[in-house]
């Protein structure tokens, strides 16, 4: 059986695309169903995205990890920009644009061996900070 963890507890050492989880956020927690905590308003994200119009705003950084390891995991924000799950690489690191707390939810998907076990969060008790 898989089992997901899916948790903020990044190194503020490590480079989310050019910016550390402190740039980004404060507090996060994953609940039962639910993210809490703070995002911080961030503009220049260059790293982020090539589009102008992505590269300011709030931004959720996660990690997921497995009990086994998985054949693929993969993230979505849903009703969110690119509008379908996207794969995790081997560091288990996402990072999305919160535009919409009342709207979006993450969702997490690993697979192995035919197994599946998904999570799902509501963003509504995330604080997004304004400019």
């Amino acid at each position: 059986m898989i089992s997901l963890s899916i948790d903020a507890d990044i190194s503020a050492e490590t480079d989310l695309l050019g910016k550390s989880v402190t740039d980004l956020q404060s507090d996060i927690a994953f609940g039962d169903g639910a993210i809490t905590g703070t995002l911080k308003h961030v503009t220049g994200y260059t790293g982020f995205s090539g589009d102008v119009s992505e590269q300011s705003g709030n931004y959720l950084a996660f990690h997921v990890g497995t009990n086994i390891a998985a054949d693929q995991i993969t993230v979505e924000l849903v009703n969110g920009t690119v509008g379908h799950p996207v794969t995790l690489d081997s560091d288990g690191l996402a990072v999305f644009r919160i535009s919409n707390k009342a709207t979006q939810r993450v969702k997490v998907v690993a697979y192995k061996d035919g197994a599946v076990a998904v999570k799902e969060y509501g963003l509504t008790g995330l604080t997004l900070n304004e400019s």
